[in-house]
């Protein structure tokens, strides 16, 4: 990656945590609709409080993650925040693989596949991937566009960037 990449840990103070807690238990929320939702009763939990933040913090804690700057021609500099999983084995044929989250989304979306990206059996001829997870500008921990216009090809950019490619233009 680049020489001004950091460690990245999340680390969400208990003051904040609080008043999120105290937000939601003064919220009105409308009654619940009939649901086949399997996580209902997590969901259900949000209304009570924060349930186990630590827990999460911790679980996106175990991800190899990071931050470095990113100049977008026209946009700046922001802040790009990325997971960056190697391959397990260090093959030297990992095929780099740059996994993008959706709309909304955020790069936990890949947490439970990289497993299988990155360490695939021994005995099979599946191959290996070094992958990169970023944060897209204006999601997750990723500094957001300061100026209008910041496009698909500003995205584009930001993630060819990330990997390590040198934009030309004709």
């Amino acid at each position: 990656m680049s020489s001004d990449e950091q460690p990245f840990t999340l680390s969400v103070s208990q003051d904040t945590l609080d008043t999120l807690a105290k937000k939601l238990a003064l919220a009105t929320l409308p009654c619940p609709a009939p649901t086949t939702y399997t996580d209902s009763e997590d969901a259900q939990d949000w209304t009570y409080g924060v349930p186990s933040w630590r827990e999460h913090e911790q679980t996106l804690n175990a991800l190899p993650q990071f931050t470095r700057s990113i100049e977008v021609d026209g946009h700046g500099v922001f802040t790009a925040h990325y997971v960056h999983k190697k391959s397990e084995d260090r093959r030297r044929n990992a095929i780099p693989l740059l996994f993008l989250h959706g709309w909304p989304g955020h790069f936990n979306e890949a947490s439970k596949l990289l497993p299988l990206l990155t360490a695939p059996p021994a005995s099979s001829d599946y191959p290996a991937f070094d992958v990169v997870v970023p944060s897209l500008p204006g999601f997750g921990f990723s500094s957001a566009p300061t100026k209008t216009g910041f496009a698909l090809p500003q995205y584009a950019e930001a993630s060819m960037k990330l990997y390590g490619h040198r934009i030309t233009r004709n």
